[in-house]
């Protein structure tokens, strides 16, 4: 009994000894697409218009954020090289808006995106959404995606740093 305890005991120690912390972790990208308004104009199209560009952030341990116009940010869906991009693997998103009973929120899976020049248009698959439910005060949370899938848009909007016309804040 006496050699498990000293065995267990050295398992622990070994266990909380290790250095997981050493690992290079891949640079985690969130979005957000707000509007004050959106439409459902089926039970997988949902229609949000485009007033402000597409914001992202990076999760932690990093701390980087920029804009993605609606061209870039339907792009992530587009069918190319990438194997590690929203068309091979769509995000989970969450869509929050307001009605009269306060905030309501539903979980959805977003398998496509299309910028029209004014909205970009979802499609999505979930389990409540009805078709012309028109939402007010609309939040869509993006599920977090690798650095890879954004990296060229990233490099597009760094030439902003030197171009006061520029219409992102770098």
């Amino acid at each position: 009994m006496k050699k498990l305890s000293y065995l267990f005991l050295a398992l622990l120690i070994v266990a909380c000894s290790t250095d997981d912390n050493n690992n290079e972790t891949q640079e985690q990208w969130l979005l957000v697409h707000t509007a004050t308004q959106a439409t459902a104009t089926n039970s997988t199209t949902l229609v949000m218009p485009l007033t402000n560009d597409i914001f992202a952030f990076s999760d932690r341990p990093y701390r980087d954020y920029f804009y993605l116009n609606g061209e870039q940010y339907a792009s992530l869906w587009d069918d190319n090289e990438e194997t590690d991009n929203f068309y091979t693997d769509p995000p989970n998103a969450v869509l929050t808006w307001v009605d009269t009973d306060g905030v309501e929120e539903v979980e959805v899976v977003i398998t496509d995106a299309d910028f029209d020049g004014d909205n970009i248009i979802y499609t999505i698959e979930n389990n409540t959404v009805t078709a012309n439910q028109s939402f007010e005060d609309v939040s869509l949370f993006v599920d977090s995606f690798i650095n890879m899938i954004i990296q060229e848009s990233i490099d597009e909007i760094e030439c902003c740093d030197n171009d006061p016309e520029c219409e992102y804040d770098c």
